[in-house]
């Protein structure tokens, strides 16, 4: 069985030196671009679960980094959780008044399982908001306020 190069050059449609050109340099292929997942493919939701993953793994790493530690007190602090339930940490009166004046912010540390709350430096907490806008759960700067009550929705009973 004779190869279509033979075939081409027995019936002089090509010439030798075409037909060396041709199989030392083969013709390339249109690449064709990868298009994304549509939305709601299995795929589309596998890429957003490890987009979730990589910012989860960030916040957790920066919020480690920078998490000032409780002191335990008297005084109740209250915040609202992203599924709108009331939570409370017990802190120092010193503490409570950092968080009031808006030197220090309640973020959420997605720990693997389940998600802890911390308190961090104000700085952290607009920088950890950049990443996603649900991390800071109480926050008091002139520029950006979270976790005040707007009117707009009532918040939920424990």
């Amino acid at each position: 069985m004779q190869s279509l190069k033979d075939k081409l050059l027995k019936a002089g449609l090509v010439t030798q030196e075409q037909a060396k050109a041709t199989v030392s340099n083969p013709p390339r292929e249109t690449a064709i671009p990868k298009l994304p997942p549509l939305p709601g493919s299995p795929a589309a939701q596998r890429q957003q679960s490890q987009k979730q993953l990589e910012t989860d793994r960030k916040v957790r790493e920066k919020v480690l980094a920078a998490q000032v530690p409780l002191d335990a007190g008297a005084t109740t602090f209250y915040f609202v959780t992203r599924k709108g339930k009331a939570r409370r940490l017990d802190l120092s009166e010193a503490q409570a008044k950092l968080l009031e004046s808006g030197q220090l912010a309640v973020v959420e540390r997605p720990d693997p399982g389940a998600i802890e709350h911390a308190l961090v430096p104000v700085a952290v907490a607009l920088e950890l908001k950049g990443l996603s806008e649900k991390v800071v759960r109480f926050l008091n700067h002139p520029d950006v306020k979270v976790g005040f009550d707007d009117d707009s929705e009532p918040p939920q009973q424990p």
